[in-house]
């Protein structure tokens, strides 16, 4: 039976589409070889730790950026786009796998694959796709690597320069913390990750909950906060909230290690079951943080916690040690992503270093490529609005909606509902995309001293 048929029965019954036409024995997921498979339940642990990091604590920044009921509504519809985009991006992954009996796709896989297949005139460009996505994915990954290293450096600098009565540079604090994830990254089993995830996990909710103690004492009215703010102030939003709240990055390498990887999605299973649970911390973080502090919350809401009290100063502490923990989780992605093909080419050209030993040299380089990045910007709003516009809204949102439509285009064709679903997500994510990187090329530009109006000059 053609492709096409197939296709079209799975769209329409896909009951019997299972039944008679992909038995689960033949599941091409079954010819995965993974030394260390991940349950549901470590896979869920995984994914909220992916999506549940700095970028809460951000979202207070965010809502400045949108006024409480802007912020809330956009916060929402922002964490259902996202959810939306990796159900579509999963789903396409896995038709691919069962069209061409492939085992697993990273995302380099998926874009190749699906344009290598897709109408005649986008055949030539699937190298070119297979490239600029995989680049993207590592910028992605290495650029929160590079935010959480200013993070932890940040929250330990104002505990530790308040206790001492120093004043210490961040950039020493960089290096220092540097020196401790060198160690994590060193880690290459993501299933040992598990324990540091779930550690991470109970040290950054315990910490939330300190953070939620002082947010709620005195709150002021809602009525002396901005319900909606400019429209110019809304890319910042825009960006910062997609940094916060897009966790793709982490999904395809999640989703290759699980045992069933027919889990992932569905009603209430591990993608919707983490998804709700970090949209939902997400906007509550967001709306009492900006309530709380308003037009003065910072670049994370952790840095207006009050000096001097122990509560305090021990959720930064505990928020620096879960963002720490982080750290591994999206640097294996970046490993994930560049080192069987660069490990390829050293067996060719280099093979002395090539295989276990190449691997931690190439894993050293990475973690002071992150440091040496983090001590040039050391700008935690600047760093996650830059991140948050031109990747993220490149890679979680433009490309899964083309890569869906690629996909589907024979079942589709012009006209279609799901195929004006996917124009609207592109453009939404491109109109992110350029204001987005407008604004936080000011934002940078003033971090270096240049002020607003030369940034604007500038420009």
């Amino acid at each position: 039976m053609s492709t096409d048929k197939i296709m079209a029965e799975y769209n329409v019954k896909v009951v019997v589409t299972k039944k008679n036409q992909r038995n689960a024995n033949e599941s091409p997921f079954l010819k995965r070889e993974v030394a260390h498979p991940t349950s549901d339940i470590e896979t869920l642990i995984h994914l909220a730790k992916g999506s549940l990091g700095t970028g809460v604590l951000a979202m207070p920044f965010a809502f400045s950026n949108a006024g409480l009921a802007l912020g809330l509504i956009g916060t929402i519809f922002i964490g259902f786009v996202c959810t939306h985009c990796v159900h579509i991006m999963v789903k396409s992954a896995q038709e691919l796998c069962w069209r061409h009996n492939i085992p697993a796709l990273d995302f380099g896989d998926i874009a190749e694959t699906a344009f290598k297949n897709g109408p005649q005139s986008l055949r030539p460009a699937s190298g070119f796709a297979r490239g600029f996505i995989q680049t993207l994915i590592v910028v992605v990954a290495l650029g929160a690597c590079c935010v959480y290293i200013v993070f932890v450096s940040s929250n330990l600098q104002q505990v530790i320069d308040f206790f001492t009565g120093t004043t210490i540079d961040i950039k020493l604090y960089i290096l220092m913390v540097t020196a401790v994830l060198m160690a994590l990254a060193m880690i290459r089993n993501l299933r040992l990750l598990s324990p540091f995830s779930l550690l991470s996990n109970v040290l950054f909710l315990a910490s939330i909950g300190i953070v939620f103690y002082y947010v709620f004492q005195d709150l002021p009215s809602v009525n002396e906060r901005e319900a909606f703010m400019s429209i110019t102030k809304l890319p910042v939003f825009f960006s910062t909230a997609v940094f916060a709240l897009e966790g793709i990055t982490v999904v395809m390498p999640l989703e290759n290690n699980m045992k069933t990887p027919q889990h992932f999605t569905g009603c209430f299973r591990v993608l919707n079951t983490a998804m709700a649970m970090i949209v939902s911390i997400y906007a509550l973080v967001g709306f009492m943080g900006y309530l709380k502090y308003g037009d003065e919350v910072e670049g994370s809401i952790s840095l207006n916690l009050p000096e001097g009290e122990i509560p305090a100063q021990t959720a930064q502490i505990m928020l620096a040690a879960a963002v720490a923990f982080t750290y591994p989780l999206q640097f294996y992605c970046a490993m994930e992503f560049t080192w069987p093909s660069l490990d390829k080419f050293l067996q060719r050209k280099v093979p002395k270093i090539s295989g276990l030993l190449g691997e931690y040299i190439y894993r050293v380089l990475l973690v002071l490529l992150t440091m040496a990045i983090a001590l040039a910007i050391p700008n935690l709003s600047a760093l996650m609005g830059l991140i948050g516009a031109v990747c993220l809204s490149t890679v979680g949102l433009m490309f899964p909606a083309i890569v869906e439509t690629i996909v589907y285009w024979e079942d589709w064709g012009w006209g279609n509902w799901k195929l004006v679903k996917n124009i609207l997500i592109f453009l939404f994510g491109l109109l992110g995309f350029v204001t987005g990187l407008y604004t936080s090329i000011l934002d940078l530009i003033a971090s270096f001293g240049g002020g607003e109006e030369k940034a604007l000059l500038l420009l």
